[in-house]
């Protein structure tokens, strides 16, 4: 009995368009809740017709991927968007959800950071690198740097290669910020650590992972998570009043 062959069916290019616009978002490129180029800017950019291009923004908004909003734009959907609606403004009033999140952050973080040190290679390290270079200027100066800080733990996940939880992360970057600005202010005000020594803290979790040392790398980041403890529940519990 011969082989069965059928014709090679040629992809259509809207096809090769949704692959890889589904591509960036899942590897990050394109990140939850990134407004997309408009139709003619990305069939420029794509050296394709514009027809092309609308063909695939429609099927990659049937698959519920990507939104488009009248006059605004089009928009990459966040995997917990339905979820976290109206969250953010519920969460600077309860600080239940503050302790809630913070604990949620403990278990992942703890958890990524370990396959993070497994994964992370030379383009890995220098991403790393770079997102802890920014928390290290902040840190110099006046400036809070929730913003920054909490960029630094969203690269970590990043290099964990988890696209789950890294979309589920930058889903909640505003909820992230939020815990890390009442996190630095506990730690400093608090528990007296300078941000010399929280800055510290971070750069031992980066060198566990630029040594792909994933058992060093959990216990950094479990010492600079330690915080969130019974005492720490109870000063948001007295924020809350």
């Amino acid at each position: 009995m011969g082989m069965l062959l059928k014709p090679i069916k040629q992809k259509r290019i809207s096809e090769e368009i949704v692959e890889l616009i589904e591509s960036h978002i899942k590897n990050g490129i394109i990140k939850p809740n990134e407004k997309l180029p408009p139709e003619r800017d990305l069939a420029k950019m794509l050296e394709v017709s514009r027809s092309s291009v609308r063909e695939a923004l429609n099927i990659l908004e049937a698959k519920g991927l990507i939104e488009s909003i009248q006059g605004d734009g089009t928009f990459v959907k966040s995997f917990s968007d339905d979820i976290l609606n109206g969250i953010d403004s519920l969460l600077l009033k309860d600080k239940k959800l503050t302790w809630e999140l913070m604990e949620i952050r403990k278990t992942l973080e703890v958890w990524a950071v370990e396959i993070a040190a497994e994964n992370a290679d030379e383009e890995s390290k220098k991403y790393l690198i770079e997102a802890y270079s920014e928390l290290e200027k902040v840190s110099n100066k006046s400036k809070t740097g929730e913003y920054e800080d909490a960029e630094f733990h969203l690269s970590i996940i990043k290099v964990s290669k988890n696209t789950v939880l890294y979309h589920m992360m930058m889903s909640i970057f505003n909820l992230l910020k939020e815990t890390v600005k009442v996190g630095r202010e506990y730690v400093t005000k608090v528990k007296g650590l300078s941000k010399k020594e929280l800055l510290l803290e971070h750069k031992a979790v980066l060198d566990a992972i630029i040594e792909n040392n994933p058992d060093l790398a959990r216990k950094n980041m479990s010492k600079h998570l330690s915080f969130i403890d019974c005492d720490f529940k109870r000063y948001l519990d007295e924020l809350n009043k």
